[in-house]
């Protein structure tokens, strides 16, 4: 077992997702944390802790913008996130093989019947929240941006609207400030979060 196969597991689970394969996506993606769990004991000289910007870096380089599948009015942002094969960052490893998993369940569970389905849900919204947790209040952006907009949607979709509320006005002002920058870059990447905004109450959102 090694860094290495946790990394390969964790970027087989975003090839499953982007081909709607969400069984085999959760599977994958759970067994990378595993391996690295078990790794990362062994492999903790190797193993640096940078706190950087790199989760972003990974996102943007990836060239994803906001899906057009929007279902209704809940924009999820849909794209695992591929991790360098070679990366010993354990700030960059650690939250991105929990932001896929958690992701492979959020997605999972549209297609489960009502139990299953507030399962995976909620599982999807620990797992993100754990991944929120340990990031730096100035870095990677998009990645929490990411992270709390999926909160919102899960917190809306379990009927929690008070909860979903918090998530989008707050997503609100940092999109604003996006926004006043003319930064293009974050504004592609998550444009698709107005129709969380509009579908959760709000009479306009302002033009990116």
């Amino acid at each position: 077992m090694s860094i290495e196969k946790a990394i390969q597991l964790s970027n087989q689970a975003v090839s499953f997702l982007e081909n709607k394969c969400f069984e085999q996506a959760i599977l994958s993606s759970c067994a990378a944390m595993e391996v690295f769990q078990q790794s990362r004991h062994r492999a903790e000289q190797v193993l640096s802790r940078q706190g950087n910007d790199h989760i972003d870096q990974c996102i943007i380089g990836q060239d994803k913008s906001s899906s057009d599948q929007t279902i209704m009015d809940k924009f999820i942002y849909e794209h695992g996130i591929v991790l360098p094969m070679n990366t010993m960052d354990a700030t960059l490893i650690t939250p991105v093989l929990i932001f896929n998993c958690a992701l492979s369940y959020q997605l999972a569970a549209r297609h489960c019947d009502d139990d299953t389905h507030q399962a995976f849900l909620e599982k999807a919204a620990s797992l993100y929240q754990i991944a929120y947790k340990d990031q730096d209040q100035d870095l990677n952006t998009i990645f929490k941006f990411a992270i709390l907009n999926n909160i919102g949607v899960i917190h809306k979709m379990l009927g929690r609207s008070e909860a979903a509320k918090a998530c989008f006005d707050y997503l609100v002002s940092i999109m604003m400030t996006y926004v006043a920058a003319d930064n293009s870059k974050y504004l592609r990447l998550v444009q698709g979060f107005w129709n969380n905004v509009l579908g959760n109450g709000r009479e306009t959102a302002p033009a990116a």
